[in-house]
């Protein structure tokens, strides 16, 4: 019995222990259904705030206040509208800002890129100078050992003034021709320091150093031969050299620099200056028969009374030359002559590929063009080299143009002039002092309007060292073809100064139009 009243006892412990734990637990859920509902009002209405706000949420709720009665008043509604203006400009700006918001990052991102990319430019420049000066240590060390053969040039230099001590022949042995042709062998052309930044072609000071000393170690023709058969200087430096009556037959000096050089009276025949550079370069009675100057860079040079037979100027830069001479025979292929000077020229026989080269010639204001279309025909021929046959144009000589007559009559009357002993003192003392002096044309009976010749009974000449700028004038020289008399005149003929002498036996030789 007691037993049976201990187990309702438990039981009913149990049910209230039960009952005690559901009661914890639907309090439990009340009050966070009833947080639940606060929280959602308060994001409700904050939410309703952000985005109505609180006063249109008033404007409306007065809206529904005064529409059951059927009495809304003016005021409720202009109210409600400008609630609802008001908002929505707010929501209109915050959406704004909001959008703004990306292009801002991207501006940002766009500066911080372009920082960016400032130093790495400023990072590539350093590299680049860095590199730059790299190459600017190795060329320096090129062109340390390259001038390490200075003191083996110096030996030969020695071994020369031995040799040619007491020696009136002035020639060398062949074991020194042999060490000579070795030494210009190795005298590589190399890149190295100018003003700073290192030169732009590669080229060899040290072998300009040693023909410019071989050329004025006055050497016999037969040595200067063997020497320039064998040596290589080519892409030398010799850059406002005076090679004034030297001998360089047959020297290979194929680009080489001869900006400003001086070559009056030299002899370069058969010689190589293929891709030469030779800008501002004086040639006058030079001897350039044979001469490759193909694809050299003859610029602003000047030709006077030069003989080139049978040479190759094809794409050659001739452009602001003044040529004067005897070309005949030459290869004119592509010849560059824009604003070119063509004074007493002899074309007899040069050729080209295509007949549009002349053709060209209109449009480049060459001067003395009508002296090159009047004189010269060119003509179709076949021409045989070895077992290769071309066809090219050649220009021949139409011997009956009365500007093929003035340039016979020119030359004439200029060696008649250059004989008078007056004329021949000025020109030997002005080639001491380095100067050469020409005679340029300013009246003939024949005339040429694009070369500043008036027409005239009589020749008048001026012997000055430049073309264009009369002021460098040192004579006035006028040959009258009917007295036969040669005189010193003052500036452009206007008074006799003094009748000068000259070689009579001339008058000989002279066509009777000229005289």
């Amino acid at each position: 019995m007691n037993t049976t009243s201990d187990d309702n006892n438990d039981r009913l412990r149990q049910l209230e222990l039960e009952n005690l734990r559901l009661r914890a637990e639907l309090e439990a859920r009340k009050v966070a259904q009833t947080t639940g509902k606060k929280v959602g009002k308060i994001v409700t209405g904050t939410t309703t705030r952000l985005l109505v706000g609180k006063g249109l949420k008033t404007s409306f709720r007065k809206l529904l206040d005064e529409l059951p009665g059927g009495k809304v008043s003016k005021d409720t509604i202009a109210e409600l509208l400008t609630h609802f203006i008001w908002r929505i400009t707010r929501i209109g700006t915050f959406a704004v800002v909001i959008g703004l918001a990306p292009m801002l990052i991207l501006i940002v991102q766009t500066w911080i890129l372009s920082r960016q990319n400032k130093e790495l430019d400023t990072q590539n420049q350093l590299l680049g100078r860095q590199n730059e000066r790299l190459d600017q240590q190795i060329n320096l060390e090129e062109g340390n050992r390259r001038s390490s053969l200075i003191l083996f040039m110096s030996n030969i230099m020695d071994k020369m003034d031995i040799e040619l001590r007491n020696n009136q022949k002035r020639t060398l042995s062949e074991a020194l021709i042999g060490r000579i042709v070795s030494l210009s062998q190795s005298m590589r052309p190399y890149r190295y320091l100018e003003n700073d930044s290192l030169t732009t072609r590669q080229l060899s000071p040290e072998r300009g150093q040693l023909l410019f000393s071989l050329i004025n170690s006055n050497l016999d023709k037969s040595t200067y031969d063997q020497i320039f058969a064998r040596a290589n200087f080519n892409y030398a430096d010799l850059r406002e050299a005076n090679f004034s009556e030297a001998y360089l037959r047959g020297a290979q000096l194929a680009h080489s620099s001869f900006s400003n050089a001086n070559f009056n009276y030299a002899d370069l025949s058969n010689a190589n200056l293929t891709g030469a550079w030779l800008e501002q370069a004086n040639f006058r009675n030079t001897i350039l028969n044979g001469i490759n100057l193909s694809g050299a860079n003859l610029r602003e040079s000047r030709m006077e009374k030069i003989i080139m037979h049978d040479g190759d100027l094809s794409h050659a830069d001739m452009r602001q030359i003044y040529l004067e001479g005897d070309f005949s025979g030459t290869n004119l292929q592509n010849v560059k002559l824009q604003k070119a000077s063509l004074v007493d020229v002899n074309l007899e026989g040069c050729y080209f590929l295509s007949i549009g080269w002349i053709d060209s010639l209109k449009y480049l204001e060459v001067k003395g063009l009508r002296f090159l279309r009047d004189i010269y025909e060119p003509s179709l021929e076949i021409r045989k080299k070895g077992f290769v046959m071309d066809s090219v144009y050649v220009l021949r000589l139409d011997a009956n143009s009365s500007l093929a007559k003035m340039s016979s009559c020119n030359d004439a009357v200029e060696a008649l002039i250059e004989s008078c002993p007056k004329v021949m003192a000025l020109q030997s003392q002005a080639r001491q002092q380095g100067i050469s002096l020409s005679l340029y044309p300013t009246k003939n009976p024949y005339g040429m309007e694009d070369l500043g010749i008036a027409v005239d009974t009589f020749w008048l000449y001026r012997l000055g060292t430049d073309q264009i700028n009369i002021s460098n004038t040192t004579m006035w020289l006028q040959y009258n073809p009917i007295q036969r008399m040669l005189w010193e005149v003052r500036p452009y003929g206007s008074e006799m100064v003094e009748e000068l002498t000259f070689n009579k036996q001339l008058l000989s030789g002279m066509k009777d139009d000229c005289k």
